[in-house]
């Protein structure tokens, strides 16, 4: 029974992803995604209370990894990795960035340009204030002084960045890879510049 109940939450999921990338989270209905589903509407709302529940549901396995990566930077015991500038740090760091744009591309695209009207509309915000907290507690730690606006115009910039990728479906992986490995560059040595003048 349980496996059947899976299925159809599965069943749904996978449908309202489908009519959400296609459509937008708005222009969505409850009715479509019944429709497309094979789940009767009434049935929906015994796994789902609303579309925005769907639409969270969608975006679980996106925001788990946002979640683990954002838990792994700020963790105390990995302060002697984030001051590794190495380039096989660099490197490690682009796989990882690399994995989730193309694993997430779509879910990445709702989130920064379809959440308005649901629960995570506020992400952009939210990850940025975060950020600025792990970056103030690490600068703390090393005993250097950068200014909170900087912290927020790095984490915008980097949500600016993955949003320019995901919303070009022209883009090969091949030239993210390079755009990317050249703005970890970038990044890395303004970084070492600003952490040695402080």
């Amino acid at each position: 029974m349980k496996t059947l109940k899976e299925d159809v939450r599965s069943r749904i999921v996978m449908a309202a992803r489908s009519e959400f990338i296609k459509y937008g989270y708005r222009k969505t209905s409850m009715r479509t995604i019944s429709a497309k589903s094979g789940v009767v509407l009434g049935n929906i709302y015994n796994y789902f209370k609303t579309k925005d529940d769907i639409f969270c549901a969608v975006l679980r396995p996106l925001l788990s990894v946002i979640g683990e990566c954002m838990a792994e930077h700020s963790k105390g015991e990995h302060e002697e990795m984030r001051l590794d500038f190495s380039r096989q740090r660099q490197k490690e760091f682009l796989s990882s960035m690399l994995r989730i744009i193309f694993l997430y591309k779509e879910e990445l695209r709702l989130l920064l340009f379809e959440s308005q009207g649901t629960s995570l509309e506020n992400f952009r915000e939210t990850f940025i204030d975060e950020q600025v907290a792990i970056s103030r507690t690490y600068m703390e730690q090393v005993e250097t002084s950068v200014s909170p606006l900087f912290f927020r115009i790095s984490a915008s910039t980097w949500l600016t960045i993955i949003g320019e990728i995901v919303s070009r479906p022209d883009l090969q992986q091949e030239e993210v890879r390079q755009a990317l490995t050249e703005y970890i560059r970038y990044n890395t040595a303004g970084w070492q510049e600003l952490i040695k003048h402080k």
